[in-house]
């Protein structure tokens, strides 16, 4: 079974978004990281006062992120049992203040690097943690360079 996923894109500030490319990416990132089922996915954008108070709430660190992500399905695995219901995955905040400036500091388009976020959260949904082993991290980095080549030209 291929992975449906329905990604819902908020933005609260007033830069661009780039949600059609951001819901893309979240979904081709679920799929690459075996994902299957259907599932929902929130992304917010938010300011750098939001992504501190969220950091400072959930990691008890006081400093501004670019992507923060919220994992509600246990491993990032849908209970089956149940197959024309549709699962919330989670959750993905991303500062886009944050985000434009790193990707002018990396040379890079700033649609590619939100692309990035948004494909680095749905990985931590989909339950693959780069923090947590160097297998891990070869996973992540292999999924994002697949969405960023399928969506960026």
């Amino acid at each position: 079974m291929r992975v449906y996923a329905d990604v819902a894109v908020r933005n609260t500030t007033t830069q661009r978004a780039h949600e059609r490319a951001v819901k893309e990416a979240v979904a081709r990132a679920l799929a690459h990281a075996g994902v299957r089922g259907k599932g929902e996915v929130s992304v917010v954008m938010v300011n750098e006062r939001a992504i501190r108070a969220l950091e400072r709430e959930w990691k008890g660190e006081d400093k501004v992120t670019d992507v923060l992500s919220f994992r509600f399905a246990e491993d990032g695995r849908m209970d089956m049992r149940f197959p024309r219901e549709t699962e919330q995955l989670g959750e993905i905040v991303i500062c886009l203040p944050y985000a434009y400036a790193q990707a002018q500091e990396r040379g890079v388009r700033a649609r590619e690097y939100i692309i990035t976020l948004a494909a680095h959260g749905a990985i931590h949904l989909a339950g693959i943690d780069h923090e947590r082993s160097a297998r891990e991290a070869r996973k992540t980095d292999e999924i994002q360079k697949k969405v960023i080549k399928n969506l960026v030209s």
